[in-house]
């Protein structure tokens, strides 16, 4: 058997369609990297983007709906 771990980040904008309150976009894989840190800065070139203390990741959709 061989198993793998890919780090994934989910939006955590507000989204009240969902069960929990959030978008729950995720986005990691097939983009293999070896932190978290490594995988935001990829994500922020690809339109993500990082709010707030305590820190939410947000999704290029919700950025543009304004879900913030």
């Amino acid at each position: 058997m061989t198993a793998d771990a890919y780090l994934m980040i989910r939006c955590d904008a507000p989204a009240a369609a969902s069960t929990d309150g959030r978008c729950d976009t995720e986005h990691g894989w097939p983009v293999r990297v070896e932190t978290h840190t490594a995988l935001r800065r990829l994500l922020a070139t690809r339109g993500w983007h990082r709010l707030g203390r305590p820190a939410r990741d947000i999704c290029p959709d919700c950025w543009k709906e304004g879900h913030r």
